[in-house]
């Protein structure tokens, strides 16, 4: 009976063990989930920072040429 009785306990033992592991495994997937979508926000955010500064280099230099372009125009015509 004793052997019985500690084959059932082994079993149990190793289930909780399984068990266990399954839970950790889970929790460092879902962890490793939300590691990825917040370096895909902050690789989109990035990308965004990027646009609008190109955007706003590209109107000042635009700005800047007028300004120019002006500026020699009148001196032409003074």
């Amino acid at each position: 009976m004793t052997g019985m009785a500690n084959a059932a306990a082994m079993t149990q033992m190793v289930n909780s063990d399984y068990q266990q592991a399954q839970t950790v495994g889970t929790q460092m997937m879902a962890d490793n989930q939300k590691q990825q979508m917040r370096r895909w926000q902050i690789m989109q955010d990035t990308q965004t920072k990027i646009f609008e500064i190109q955007q706003d280099v590209t109107v000042n230099k635009a700005k800047t040429q007028d300004k120019m372009f002006n500026k020699w125009d009148q001196y032409i015509r003074s």
